[in-house]
């Protein structure tokens, strides 16, 4: 079996750190390499990683811990993790979210069966302070470059990419929507990209989706601006069907649950 290796930033996430890393080693595929780096965090989330990886280390669980000396945000971060890795798989996951036992085996597989460089999938959207998830974030079976232009349909913790097809794909410097710029330049080099159907995995976020979506707009924006060097009429153009696609096709993905 190939060497996953899981990039995991982290700030001030030492609450859920630990939960978020036995969601990792829970996985039913082996080899895994997990590599944490700290965003010069304040509580103890970096010594947390350390003292986790002593005691979890084994034969075919490997951790890398670093700590960046003053705090450089996420796409640096992740950056810092992706050049450390030595897996032939990079996949992506926040300290805060959660992956299902079967996420890494059944994206490989799929991967393999259809000979593609990227997967994504469907996951489960707890609100603040759930106990049980109250969205599901469904997705297409199969996704391209052109129709993730329109919007952001690759949930970072999600996403893993085969490093021998594509090579390792550097992170974006924007400080937000970083992992957007990221996975639009990871399928551009695959062409296409296998949705996992079933939910992969589970996302912590506040009880505003709407609002906190809204808050990303000129984010979003800096995505074509900045990221794709569109010029400004067609980085305005980009983004108001970015805000169709938001609200009219993406939006129908999203199932409230019982």
């Amino acid at each position: 079996m190939d060497l996953v290796s899981v990039i995991i930033p982290t700030y001030n996430n030492q609450d859920t750190l630990g939960e978020t890393l036995d969601s990792v080693l829970n996985q039913d595929y082996r080899p895994i390499e997990l590599i944490i780096v700290d965003d010069c965090s304040v509580d103890d989330s970096h010594a947390f990683a350390k003292a986790y990886s002593t005691k979890n280390s084994s034969q075919e669980i490997s951790f890398i811990i670093q700590e960046n000396k003053e705090n450089k945000g996420a796409g640096f971060t992740r950056n810092r993790a992706v050049e450390l890795a030595n897996g032939r798989y990079i996949a992506f996951l926040d300290a805060d979210d959660l992956w299902k036992p079967y996420k890494l085996s059944l994206q490989i597989e799929q991967m393999r069966l259809s000979q593609v460089a990227m997967s994504y999938g469907a996951y489960e959207i707890f609100t603040e302070n759930a106990s049980e998830p109250k969205y599901l974030q469904k997705v297409f079976n199969s996704l391209t470059y052109k129709k993730l232009l329109r919007a952001n349909y690759v949930g970072n913790l999600t996403g893993i990419y085969d490093t021998h097809k594509i090579g390792k794909v550097v992170v974006s410097s924007l400080r937000k929507r970083q992992d957007w710029a990221m996975w639009l330049d990871v399928i551009k080099l695959s062409g296409t990209a296998i949705g996992i159907e079933k939910p992969i995995a589970s996302y912590r976020t506040g009880n505003g989706l709407s609002s906190r979506k809204s808050s990303l707009i000129k984010y979003n924006y800096a995505v074509y601006r900045n990221h794709l060097n569109y010029s400004f009429l067609k980085s305005c153009w980009s983004m108001m069907l970015f805000i169709y696609e938001q609200w009219f096709i993406k939006k129908a993905l999203i199932k409230k649950l019982d």
